[in-house]
Parts: structure tokens; sequence; C-alpha cells
């Protein structure tokens, strides 16, 4: 037995249809309007899930960039000091050889002992340098790294290393502590010397200062160390923030071509869903024309 259609329900799948091609011309219009092909995740189940695991990983890259430029800074300021206090103990050094030559006057010995005096005093406020409120070389300890106590000088650091990860692979130390760079650890204290070379130019003990020259040596060949290990963790930091922006270009490329529209795609399709949705409504129109035979029925 043949179905009856009635008009009601040619008028019904005309509706449907039409809510349909409306569906698809939205959507068409949202892709050409936001760029974007994935929406939801219904829209693409696979695109999104790789989207959410680039979107991951370009976080991740992100938080190791901001690592190293942080890594960086801290490196190449602990280096800057440590450059200074090179030079100043070469200026140290020089005085050391002039004031242990018999041609030097006790007025110059006094003067040398002034100025040795000022440079102790600038290397201390070196080596209890801060950036950012973070001490540079007192390891994990949030004080001085150096401090005269009871007459003695003491590092008052701890031998933490300060690290960064800057790739999923790569911790890189960004600090030297004040207990190797200064002599401490060695029993060598550079603050310590510089007293004794004072208090030896005042009482122009020549034989005194002449033997602190190479004293001297050794304090400037550890400090000169500890850039060495700055500058290798620095090379090394740069690397790594080298790859991870070529990687962050890989990913965004990646997301773009996954979740991103094709625009001249995009333009085509919504031609095609508006000339489709038209063809709809005017399927709709022709079903809704009032007819004697539709009464009847």
């Amino acid at each position: 037995m043949a179905m009856r259609v009635t008009n009601r329900m040619m008028v019904d799948l005309a509706v449907q249809r039409l809510n349909t091609r409306i569906g698809q011309f939205e959507r068409s219009q949202r892709d050409l309007a936001t760029g974007r092909r994935i929406h939801v995740a219904s829209d693409d189940v696979a695109g999104m899930n790789t989207a959410m695991g680039l979107r991951a990983a370009l976080a991740a890259n992100s938080q190791a960039q901001r690592n190293a430029h942080d890594g960086v800074m801290l490196t190449e300021m602990a280096d800057s000091r440590l450059g200074t206090m090179v030079e100043q103990l070469q200026r140290v050094r020089e005085l050391a050889v002039l004031g242990s030559t018999d041609t030097a006057n006790g007025a110059e010995l006094d003067a040398m002992a002034a100025e040795v005096a000022e440079i102790r005093e600038s290397l201390e406020s070196l080596a209890n340098a801060r950036v950012d409120g973070r001490p540079l070389f007192s390891g994990f300890q949030p004080g001085k790294a150096v401090e005269q106590i009871a007459g003695t000088w003491t590092y008052v650091g701890d031998t933490g290393s300060v690290t960064r990860r800057v790739s999923e692979a790569d911790v890189v130390a960004v600090n030297v502590t004040g207990g190797e760079a200064f002599g401490f650890s060695a029993g060598e204290d550079v603050f310590t010397m510089l007293d004794n070379l004072e208090a030896d130019l005042r009482a122009e003990n020549r034989p005194a200062v002449n033997g602190s020259i190479d004293a001297l040596d050794r304090a400037m060949d550890r400090v000169l160390s500890a850039r060495s290990t700055l500058g290798a963790a620095a090379n090394r930091i740069e690397k790594a923030l080298f790859r991870a922006q070529s990687d962050e270009v890989a990913f965004r490329t990646t997301l773009s071509e996954t979740e991103d529209t094709d625009m001249a795609k995009a333009i085509m399709e919504l031609q095609i869903q508006e000339t489709a949705y038209q063809a709809a409504q005017s399927a709709l129109a022709k079903s809704l024309q009032p007819s004697l035979a539709s009464f009847l029925r």
C-alpha cells in the first residue's frame, strides 16, 4: 500500500532540510570569520587531540624560553661582576709589585695601602651583589655571600647550585658560589689576603708584599675559572634557547595547519553553502504555497 504524502509532511521535510543548510551555512561563515576550522572536538576529534598536544608543547616551550632568558641574565650579571673583580685584582697586583721595590717610600706605601683597602671594600660589594633581590654568589642563601665576623672574613652562603630547566632534557647551573670564586673553599680567601697586603704595605714589609703576588695570581685564577664556568653555562643556555625558538616555529606552523581555515577553500565553501541555502529556501517556499488541493487534503 502506497504511503500518502501530505502537504504537512512535505513542509516538515523542507524545514528540516532548510535547518540543515542554515547550520552548514553558519559554520562556513564562522570558519571564515574566525580563521579556524576546529571549534569543538566534534568538528575533528583527531585534529583536536593534535592541537591540544601542540598547545601543551608550546606552553612547555614558552616556559623553557623564560627560564633560558632568566638564566642568561643571571650568568651575564655574575660574569660582569667577576670581570670587574679581575680588573681590580690586577690593579692590586700592580700595587704589590710597586710596593715590593725599594724605590717606594713610606708615604707612597701608605697611599698604596689605602687604595688596597678601597679595592677590598669594592670587592666585598661585588661579592654581595644582588639582581632582582636574588644574591649572585651565595647559593640558595637569601642574604650576603661574604661577611666579616669577629674580625674574620667568612663565606656565609652555601654550596647550592641554582639551576634553570631550559629544555625537556637540559637543566643548567647558572651560578658559581663565593666559596669557590673567592678562595674560601681553598682556605685562601681574597679578602683576608688584601687585609694582609694592606698591613704589610703600611708596615713597609717589602718581602711580605712581594710574597703576596703569587697569592694574588691564584686569586685571579679562581675568579677567571668561575667566569669560565659561567661562560660555558651561558653558551649551553643560548644553544638551548635557539633550539626552543626553532621548535616554537615548528609547533606553531603545525598547529596552524591543524586547526586554521584554508581561506581560499573556506570562501568557496561559503559560496556553495549560500547557494544550497537559497535553494532550500526556494524549495520551502514552494511547499508552503496554498492551493485548493492542499486544502481538500
